[in-house]
């Protein structure tokens, strides 16, 4: 079976019929709020940085430029792009199925995927029907990855839904199976992009238009007539809705939604009205069918999606976000799948930026080059200025040099409007942000904390050119008896939490006392936050098992190693503040 996958390029039709509508999203009463809060952040930024910036306030040159270079990030960049965004939110106008010139959308497939094994049954079932459930005429399939599944065909054909596997050799012969599992793209073996291209190859030509959805995310039954309105506009490619999760049973699936609110409402809306792009995400996404194909199908990385979105745009092509929440998924289910799914994501995200986008950055607007730069920095920059800020404290401390000479209530009283100004944009921009029932909670606030070791561990993967295989996110495959306790998910943030009380201890024992006594405050802050993150992942574990039935006693020796661990940190974090208490006060009194 020949490809014409490979190679092909295509280009968007020229004769476009009209292009994508959009209204603003403020009220008169809400752009007048939203100009009173630039103003006001412009002025908090100001006065900080023009205080922190006096030439009397350096300590160590080079921890207090490596501060302020990374409080820049976190504390002006970081709101500021917000801000900005927020102001250039569009949402498109409806546009009914109905009202699209005929010929525009031919025939339309909906397609899911699955890796026998690493969803249950029950999962795949769900998403089969709900597929047949969708209105709109189209035909639904499943595309099977790694080996056929008789189980899932007997279940396809009852509903049914197509069933495609491309390693089928019973269908398509050894040939066939050949073609469509390669080491490279775009028929890479054990990817998503592979099986997906297998079928465009095999199918695409019979369609003008599909969706992918991932095996958890359930549509609507009018997914499509929402969605395929827009390809009237000859321009537009793909049509992106909010990714949200509905298991808030599960805390790390709960926290995952909280930390996507401002993407998935704010920054997609903004992403949009900027420059007409907002970023496809691969949980589910419809596409014209000829766009994808003529740039070689699915995209070679673990981000796919975001691949295919910076490709997509390098070819001239647009998107459309609509701030529906059309279709609803699953998040993951424990703390060890968060981490696994942010490292896959992180990882992939840091390969697109120096691998791809050097070569297609000359093909963007100045708008989407902008956009594209922000979005594929932030893994690296946030980790990097993130592990910065918790490590010069540290430094200090073991260096006895000071960052800043800056008194400690000079420093907050600088700061804090900042960082309040920036948290009631949060709190302002909440009217927007989706799914709407759900707000920010200690979950949400704890896997943070967690995310920027992980992210660090794949900036620094990516730059010494580890290879990582694709990596799925299990669902639904918690199986049964008592699951095992990963210590080892642990492992880095016991060891920060070592480091800081260990940096505490030296100055203590080694200087005792000096101008930069203060420094621990900082260093008990960052162990603070980690020993918080420890208690969180053992005690929500500690509580699954007592929800699961199992009795009181057979828990507790069940997770006698974390708990213990957890009890000793915790120890070991009261003598320490305890002993640190008396310099630190001194050190804020004094200022």
């Amino acid at each position: 079976m020949t490809s014409d996958l490979i190679g092909r390029r295509g280009s968007p039709a020229q004769d476009f019929l009209t292009s994508t509508e959009t209204t603003r999203v403020f009220t008169r009463a809400q752009q007048f709020q939203y100009v009173a809060l630039v103003i006001l952040w412009v002025f908090v930024s100001g006065f900080f940085w023009l205080w922190w910036l006096q030439p009397r306030h350096i300590g160590s040159p080079v921890l207090y430029t490596l501060v302020s270079v990374s409080l820049f990030y976190g504390l002006t960049v970081l709101p500021s792009i917000y801000l900005f965004y927020l102001g250039y939110m569009r949402k498109p106008v409806p546009v009914s199925i109905h009202d699209v010139p005929p010929g525009t959308v031919g025939k339309v497939a909906v397609i899911t995927l699955t890796v026998p094994g690493s969803e249950s049954l029950s999962i795949v079932r769900r998403q089969l029907e709900a597929m047949s459930n969708i209105r709109y005429p189209h035909d639904s399939w499943i595309l099977v990855d790694k080996e056929p599944s008789p189980a899932i065909e007997q279940m396809a054909r009852e509903l049914g839904i197509s069933y495609f596997c491309r390693h089928d050799d019973q269908v398509w012969g050894p040939s066939g199976v050949a073609a469509w599992n390669r080491t490279v793209p775009p028929f890479q073996t054990k990817t998503k992009a592979g099986n997906v291209n297998a079928w465009l190859d095999r199918y695409g030509d019979q369609y003008t238009h599909f969706t992918q959805l991932d095996i958890d995310h359930i549509p609507v039954p009018d997914y499509l007539d929402r969605v395929l309105g827009y390809f009237r506009n000859r321009r537009v490619a793909w049509v992106q809705a909010p990714s949200v999760y509905g298991n808030h049973e599960h805390w790390t699936a709960r926290g995952s939604l909280e930390q996507e609110l401002v993407l998935q409402g704010p920054l997609q809306t903004g992403f949009f009205g900027f420059c007409r792009t907002p970023f496809i995400i691969g949980s589910h996404c419809t596409y014209d069918m000829a766009a994808i194909r003529g740039i070689g199908g699915f995209q070679p990385t673990r981000a796919e999606d975001h691949l295919d979105t910076v490709v997509l745009a390098a070819e001239g092509y647009e998107g459309v976000f609509l701030p529906e929440v059309i279709a609803t998924g699953d998040g993951p289910e424990t703390f060890s799948t968060y981490c696994a799914q942010q490292f896959a994501w992180a990882y992939s995200m840091i390969q697109v930026l120096f691998s791809f986008t050097p070569r297609l950055i000359r093909k963007y607007s100045p708008r989407q080059a902008l956009q594209f730069l922000f979005v594929q920095t932030w893994y690296a920059a946030w980790s990097l200025t993130t592990l910065l800020l918790f490590v010069a404290p540290l430094i200090s401390l073991a260096a006895d040099s000071p960052i800043s000479r800056a008194g400690f209530v000079d420093f907050f009283a600088h700061s804090l409007p900042a960082a309040f100004t920036a948290t009631g944009v949060w709190l302002w921009s909440r009217q927007w942000q989706l799914p709407k029932g759900p707000g920010l909670t200690w979950r949400g606030v704890v896997l943070h904390i967690s995310r920027w070791v992980t992210v660090l561990s794949a900036f620094i993967q990516v730059i010494l050119r580890v290879k990582k295989p694709y990596m799925i996110t299990v669902k639904g495959m918690s199986g049964t008896g008592v699951p095992k306790f990963g210590l080892a998910q642990l492992a880095p943030y016991f060891l920060l939490v070592l480091v800081s009380l260990a940096a505490c201890w030296s100055f203590l024992l080694r200087v005792g006392s000096s101008p930069n006594q203060g420094m621990m405050f900082f260093a008990l802050q960052g162990a603070l936050f980690f020993g918080m993150l420890i208690a969180v992942v053992v005690t929500q574990d500690f509580r699954s098992l007592r929800d699961s039935g199992l009795a009181w006693g057979h828990a507790v020796k069940e997770r006698r190693a974390p708990l213990t661990i957890a009890g000793v940190f915790l120890v070991l974090f009261l003598a320490t503040s305890v002993a640190a208490s008396g310099p630190i006060w001194q050190a804020i009194t004094s200022a």
